[in-house]
C-alpha cells in the first residue's frame, strides 16, 4: 500500500515486505480480480495490485485494453520504425529502422535533437508530467507508481542510433560520441530528472544498460570517463532535491556494483537474474533493493522449484529493511498461470500478499 511504500522509503522496519511487480498476464488479472482485464482494464489493474500485494507498480492503465496479440506473433513494421510483438496482455516493442545507415554517417553529425518522446521505450507511459501526477494520484489507493526513466546515458546511443552503430562509433572515436553525443544525451536527462524530482514519488527511477548476459560491454576506463562522472553529477541533483536514486540494470553488472555505488546510487532494481543475487545484497547491504525472484525458474520451472526459489529468496533476505521483493523479468504471459499460483501462495505464507489473493475458483 501507498503508506507502507512511503514508509519503507524512509528506512522504517514493516511488518509486511514491500513488493514490486511488473504485472502483464491476462489470466492472472482475471484471477487475482474478478474482472475481465479486456472489459475493464483499470479496475482489473487496481484491484490485482491490492489482491497480490503489489505496493510498486510501474503501469496505472487508464483506459481499456481490448485486444491482445496472439502468443508467439510479430507484428509488422510501423511507420515510427518500430514493430510490436506478443509478451503478454500488453505487447512489447522493438525498434527496426534507425537514422543513420553506418557509422561513418553518425560521426559526421556535430547535432542531435534528441526527444525522448520519440523513443518507444518498455517504459509503459509517457514521460509527461502532467501523466505522471495524475497516476500517482489514481494508483495511490493500491501502492505507488513510479515512473523509470529508460535511457540515462548509455541507453540514449542504444536506443537512438542502435547498438552495433553506437559502439562502432566508441570504438573508433569516443571522445567525438562524448561531445557531440554524450553530453546532448546528458543535457536531456538532467531535464528528466528534475522533472522527476518534482513528483510525489520519494524515489527517481532510472535505466541503464551497461551490461550483457557476460558483463560490461565496454571497458571500464570508457564508463569512467564518459559515463560515471554524468552519473554523479545527475545523482548529486536527485540527492540535492531530497529523493533517493533507484537504478535499474539488465545484464551482468556485477562487476560494476562499486563503481555504481561510489556514484551516489541509493539501491538498484536488476532486470534480468544475469547479476547474482547474492553478490547484490553483499555489496548494496544497507540499501534499497528490488528483486530476488529469478525469472528462468517462473518461466521453465515446475510448481515445486517455484516454491523452493521464492521460500530461498524470502529466507536470505529476511530482516533487510531495503529488500522488495520483485521478479526482475516481470509477470508476462509467457509464464505458466500454475507457477505463479505457486509464487503468489507462497508469497502469502510470508505475509507478501493476501491468502484469499484469488477471487475467482479455477
Amino acid at each position: 500500500m501507498f503508506e507502507d511504500v512511503m514508509a519503507w522509503s524512509k528506512g522504517s522496519k514493516l511488518n509486511k515486505i514491500v513488493s514490486k511487480e511488473t504485472l502483464n498476464h491476462a489470466e492472472l488479472l482475471y484471477l487475482a480480480s474478478g474482472v475481465n482485464p479486456y472489459e475493464d482494464t483499470p479496475k482489473a489493474y487496481m484491484k490485482a495490485y491490492k489482491s497480490l500485494g503489489i505496493d510498486l507498480f510501474g503501469r496505472v492503465p487508464e483506459k481499456n485494453k481490448t485486444h491482445s496479440l496472439p502468443k508467439g506473433v510479430v507484428g509488422e513494421d510501423e511507420p515510427s520504425g518500430y514493430r510490436k510483438s506478443y509478451l503478454g496482455f500488453y505487447e512489447t516493442f522493438s525498434r527496426s529502422r534507425y537514422p543513420f545507415q553506418d557509422v561513418d554517417e553518425f560521426l559526421e553529425q556535430t547535432f542531435f535533437n534528441l526527444d525522448y518522446r520519440k523513443l518507444v521505450t518498455p517504459v509503459p507511459h509517457q514521460f509527461d508530467a502532467e501523466e505522471i501526477r495524475r497516476k500517482t494520484a489514481l494508483g495511490r489507493e493500491s501502492g505507488l507508481y513510479y515512473y523509470m526513466f529508460y535511457t540515462t546515458l548509455y541507453m540514449w546511443g542504444v536506443e537512438w542510433l542502435g547498438p552495433e552503430i553506437f559502439l562502432m562509433a566508441i570504438a573508433l572515436d569516443a571522445e567525438r560520441v562524448n561531445e557531440f553525443f554524450l553530453r546532448e544525451a546528458f543535457e536531456q536527462t538532467k531535464k528528466a530528472v528534475l522533472l522527476l524530482c518534482e513528483t510525489d514519488n520519494p524515489f527517481v527511477f532510472l535505466h541503464d544498460d551497461l551490461s550483457d548476459a557476460r558483463g560490461p560491454v565496454c571497458s571500464h576506463v570508457w564508463y569512467e570517463n564518459y559515463i560515471f562522472p554524468k552519473y554523479k553529477e545527475l545523482f548529486r541533483i536527485v540527492h540535492d532535491k531530497g529523493k533517493k536514486v533507484i537504478f535499474t540494470i539488465d545484464g551482468n553488472c556485477e562487476p560494476l556494483l562499486q563503481d555504481l555505488l561510489d556514484c551516489g546510487v541509493d539501491g538498484i532494481m536488476p532486470e534480468t537474474p544475469a547479476t547474482d543475487f547474492d553478490a547484490i545484497l553483499k555489496k548494496f547491504e544497507g540499501k534499497f533493493i528490488i528483486g530476488g525472484m529469478n525469472g528462468k525458474v517462473l518461466c521453465n520451472g515446475t510448481p515445486r522449484e517455484v516454491i523452493y526459489e521464492t521460500e530461498a529468496v524470502l529466507s536470505k533476505t529476511r530482516g533487510n529493511k531495503g529488500f522488495a521483493l520483485s521478479a526482475p523479468c516481470g509477470l508476462h504471459g509467457t509464464i505458466p498461470l500454475e507457477n505463479l499460483e505457486a509464487y503468489f501462495d507462497t508469497r502469502a505464507k510470508y505475509g507478501v500478499n493476501p491468502e484469499n489473493w484469488r477471487k475467482i475458483k479455477r
